[in-house]
């Protein structure tokens, strides 16, 4: 099966790099407006030096591997993101009478390659700001070699949010509304640190939709801000705990749905 995923998205990419010039500007605009964001959090940084005691390069750290996990699922996950349209258009039957399961073939169906200047835009900010903290004389050894370990959980967990979300597609129809609430607005707050936030969306940060343990929980053991090493463990036990409810909720909702001709 796996070999089949490979061929399909090997598949996908080449028919995509036949427009190269369309492939660059795309890239490079989602690229532009990620710069321009932090470019403004560096402005407001600059002035106040730190917030809450986290500087611009931890920040930055913190930013860098949100934007490169929710990067990475917008790239290989683009018709989970948009699932509503398999519902609305009835687009989904088809994918239950194939031979294989319907998560899977809709993983295969297609690689946005336009989201790549987003990835490259967050590898960009962290390469910066872990050279940043070294000139500081911060200890960064363990934080490099964790570094992509948070940016693949980040991934499984925006794969995983967006899945219940759109899930919910069985009995509603429509998400692109709900995904402001589920996916955006937590992606966002993650790019800084959930200290910041009152205590109620703290809960709702590191419990209903627990994107601080992408980067923030780590983040307070290895840039020594208080936690522990188990923080280090304990974000991968969260991540792959949240991924096996949102299979289990996935699966659940398509013994309940109900297709466009019933």
């Amino acid at each position: 099966m796996w070999s089949f995923y490979w061929k399909m998205v090997k598949t996908n990419i080449r028919s995509q790099l036949q427009y190269k010039g369309n492939f660059i500007m795309t890239a490079c605009a989602n690229a532009s407006l990620s710069v321009l964001d932090f470019l403004l959090l560096g402005a407001v940084l600059a002035r106040f030096d730190h917030v809450k005691g986290w500087s611009l390069y931890e920040i930055g750290v913190l930013y860098g591997i949100i934007s490169c996990a929710m990067s990475l699922y917008r790239t290989m996950s683009a018709e989970i993101h948009e699932f509503e349209k398999y519902i609305i258009q009835g687009e989904f039957d088809q994918l239950l009478v194939r031979p294989m399961p319907p998560l899977f073939l809709l993983l295969t169906k297609r690689v946005d390659l336009g989201k790549v200047g987003g990835l490259l835009q967050g590898i960009v900010v962290l390469v910066v700001s872990l050279a940043g903290l070294s000139r500081q004389g911060a200890a960064i050894g363990l934080l490099i070699a964790y570094v992509p370990v948070a940016i693949l959980l980040g991934f499984v967990m925006m794969f995983s949010i967006s899945l219940i979300t759109a899930t919910t597609a069985f009995w509603t129809s429509q998400v692109k509304d709900l995904q402001a609430f589920t996916l955006y607005a937590p992606s966002n707050a993650a790019n800084y640190p959930i200290s910041l936030y009152p205590n109620w969306l703290k809960l709702v940060f590191l419990g209903l939709l627990p994107v601080g343990f992408i980067n923030y929980i780590p983040a307070l053991y290895l840039l020594d801000k208080g936690g522990s090493w188990y923080h280090l463990l304990l974000s991968p036990i969260v991540v792959i705990g949240y991924l096996l409810v949102a299979l289990w909720f996935w699966r659940f909702g398509i013994k309940h749905y109900h297709s466009t001709g019933s």
